[in-house]
């Protein structure tokens, strides 16, 4: 079939033979994309069998047809109108760090902007082994679940997500959420594939596109079980890890929540020139 226009969304995800053949058949492309945000990669397909996914690994990212349009000078407009942070402190960063402070947006009506909030646990990254922070995680699901079940919250109809640094952290996240919700059934309406923004568990790679109302983000990666902190951070330590970053760090509108076993301080940026975790720091 021939079209008469196609509309690529997410183009910065897009591989390039991905979308040949749709432009082929068009009259009009259409490409929408933030070239900050996530390349086409295969990293987590490619560590499955690997002996340790967070070494650093130059394959993975490809090239966007997102890219390929820019890279030929197509006719551009900037879509800048930021609309999904309720309060600037969510935004603030990445306009500053990736936009050049090009994002329109709005001041809260909140006097104090506490929308971005710093949870420091005593946790362990099993670096090497399972690749989980079992601390940290459970910190988390305390704290959400907490949120869950605390008087008025339903009535408000805020949305909740989850984002980790690496899939192992992510399935045990999930693990913990399901041993919550058979502990008590009442938390199951919030995880409903029936409701329109249910509870999501997401890692790095595969949380674009998604927003809700308040986010968790588990950094996963810090000292390990003898207290030794690596600059290794995964996808993050690679050529475009600070668009990764960007992306975990754009998904609320209301409220960011930070569950950290690392600190800024313990990070020697001698160690690493990512610019991901130079601007994880």
């Amino acid at each position: 079939s021939n079209f008469d226009i196609v509309v690529f969304d997410e183009a910065s995800q897009i591989p390039v033979w991905d979308a040949i053949g749709a432009m082929a058949r068009a009259r009009q492309v259409v490409m929408v994309g933030d070239p900050k945000q996530l390349p086409p990669t295969n990293f987590f397909s490619r560590a499955e069998n690997a002996a340790d996914d967070d070494a650093h690994n130059e394959e993975g990212d490809l090239e966007s047809i997102l890219d390929e349009c820019l890279g030929a000078s197509l006719p551009t407009r900037n879509l800048s109108w930021h609309y999904r942070s309720r309060h600037e402190s969510l935004i603030a960063f990445s306009n500053h760090r990736y936009y050049g402070g090009q994002l329109v947006t709005f001041p809260s009506p909140a006097t104090e902007d506490q929308a971005v909030s710093f949870h420091p646990v005593q946790g362990r990254y099993e670096k090497g082994g399972a690749r989980t922070n079992q601390i940290e995680a459970k910190a988390l699901v305390a704290d959400l679940v907490g949120r869950l079940k605390s008087p008025g919250f339903q009535a408000s109809g805020l949305t909740v997500g989850v984002v980790t640094f690496n899939a192992e952290q992510q399935s045990l996240i999930e693990d913990l959420l399901d041993a919550e919700r058979r502990k008590d059934p009442g938390l199951e309406p919030y995880f409903s594939e029936e409701k329109l923004e249910p509870v999501f568990v997401k890692n790095l790679e595969s949380v674009q596109g998604d927003e809700r109302d308040i986010m968790y983000f588990s950094i996963t990666y810090g000292p390990d079980m003898a207290g030794t902190v690596s600059m290794n951070f995964g996808p993050l330590n690679r050529a475009g890890g600070e668009r990764r970053l960007n992306v975990a760090v754009t998904r609320a509108r209301h409220d960011l929540r930070v569950f950290s076993s690392l600190r800024g301080e313990q990070m020697d940026l001698a160690r690493t020139t990512a610019a991901g975790v130079r601007d994880l720091k």
